[in-house]
């Protein structure tokens, strides 16, 4: 047995544990009940943090934007990432349509997005979940790896 018990105050003279051993000698049980402190709401620079699944920052990770033919779009960085979506830097004056992938050129892989706010150069995008694999002819693949990006129409 050990000698420590969750969810019994220190200050409750019944959580000593001598006494709890010989109650459970006994065969009675005794419990007290604990009230959880309530947790904060989690913030992001002062502001309540509204996101469905927790991020991860990303370092100087480069990608590629691409409309829904995989043409080039712009360059981007990927500042976050998490299961629903990605934190994105543009260059100043970036267009984008409200649907379109991003090429990440770290791993390869290009997830088709949803834009869903922009303040500046920054995005934040949803990953489509309903939308299969893109697929992506070889020799483009290799042009997305590529330091500059062009693919001749």
């Amino acid at each position: 047995m050990t000698d420590t018990l969750e969810g019994v105050r220190g200050q409750d003279r019944r959580a000593d544990t001598g006494y709890l051993r010989k109650l459970a000698r006994r065969g009675q049980v005794s419990y007290s009940v604990v009230e959880a402190e309530p947790q904060p709401q989690p913030t992001v620079n002062g502001r309540p943090d509204n996101r469905g699944a927790g991020r991860r920052r990303t370092r100087l990770r480069s990608g590629k934007l691409l409309d829904q033919a995989n043409k080039f779009l712009c360059d981007c960085l990927i500042h976050d990432r998490s299961t629903t979506g990605l934190r994105l830097a543009l260059p100043r004056g970036a267009e984008l349509p409200a649907q379109f992938r991003v090429h990440d050129d770290e791993t390869g892989h290009i997830d088709p997005v949803a834009l869903v706010w922009r303040r500046g150069a920054v995005v934040g995008v949803r990953f489509i979940a309903d939308v299969g694999p893109v697929s992506v002819k070889p020799s483009d693949r290799a042009a997305l790896r590529g330091r500059y990006y062009a693919v001749p129409d």
